[in-house]
């Protein structure tokens, strides 16, 4: 049976993630928070209680709080913390509130001036991020669910198709081939990354185009929960003549060539190797014509 080190405070209510798939990707304080307080309001109280079952946990009392009775739960759940009991939320699985249910209740909760204290770990969406490969020092964009109507999942991918940051969403095994195939039509044959099932027994990470993935799941059934990340739309190389002119240009006005090469990639961006080649082909041009 596990004993909290650490208990949890009266009147406080604890965000708490749980593992996606493999029990033992859970903190120590989740597990001491989960032991010690009086409420846990899970997603799913079966799953919730395989994973007190794994770690012995006694005590606490499970509350189902899911999409279809939130809006009458929350209020008792509120109640139960202006009374001074501790209350943990958790969703079937990761991180609550992202793209699970959990945002209503905190959001009362900072109504009625009721502290709320995250408690880290598993995320579907950091995990995803984390495997990738992508760049993220730009940022990324995140879109929980895409619609599941073709017609707004289609105008919402319209108006992704100029956005340059990657974009991430999750998707329901029974609608992946007519996402892949939306997303093929509108945006273009980008490169994708695929993780599914992640920490679980038939986990898969994937790199690879949107052309081809569509393929596979023409002939293969998908299976699992998918996390998508989608490359964002590639920036376009400047005219050769407009990157050459503005070179030019600061090279007369008495740049130096490390000026120039930063001025001008600062102002059409392209690769710096070959800006600078461009740049000191000029200023040899220059100096020979004097």
């Amino acid at each position: 049976m596990f004993t909290a080190a650490q208990r949890a405070e009266p009147g406080v209510l604890y965000v708490v993630a749980t593992p996606l798939g493999n029990l033992r990707d859970i903190t120590l304080r989740a597990l001491d928070i989960l032991a010690s307080v009086d409420l846990v309001a899970a997603e799913d109280t079966r799953t919730t209680l395989k994973l007190f079952n794994f770690y012995g946990l006694k005590g606490p009392k499970l509350v189902a709080y899911h999409e279809h009775n939130e809006a009458r739960k929350a209020p008792e759940l509120i109640a139960a913390l202006k009374a001074q009991k501790s209350v943990a939320l958790v969703s079937e699985a990761g991180t609550p509130a992202i793209s699970d249910p959990g945002a209503h209740l905190v959001r009362l909760a900072h109504e009625e001036g009721i502290p709320v204290r995250p408690v880290p770990g598993p995320s579907a969406l950091t995990c995803a991020l984390s495997v990738s490969g992508f760049d993220l020092k730009g940022g990324f964009v995140f879109l929980g669910f895409l619609p599941a109507r073709a017609t707004a999942k289609r105008r919402l991918l319209k108006d992704l198709a100029q956005e340059r940051r990657p974009f991430l969403f999750f998707e329901a095994p029974h609608r992946l081939k007519d996402t892949l195939a939306a997303l093929l039509e509108v945006l273009g044959d980008r490169t994708v990354f695929l993780a599914r099932e992640m920490t679980k027994v038939f986990e898969e990470y994937l790199v690879s185009r949107l052309s081809a993935l569509k393929n596979r799941f023409e002939e293969e059934e998908p299976r699992g929960e998918f996390t998508l990340l989608v490359a964002g739309k590639e920036e376009e190389p400047a005219p050769l003549n407009e990157v050459e002119k503005a070179l030019e240009a600061a090279l007369s006005s008495g740049k130096t060539l490390k000026e120039a090469v930063s001025e001008v990639r600062k102002k059409y961006g392209g690769p710096k190797k070959e800006i600078y080649q461009l740049a000191l082909k000029l200023k040899q041009s220059q100096s020979e014509d004097v």
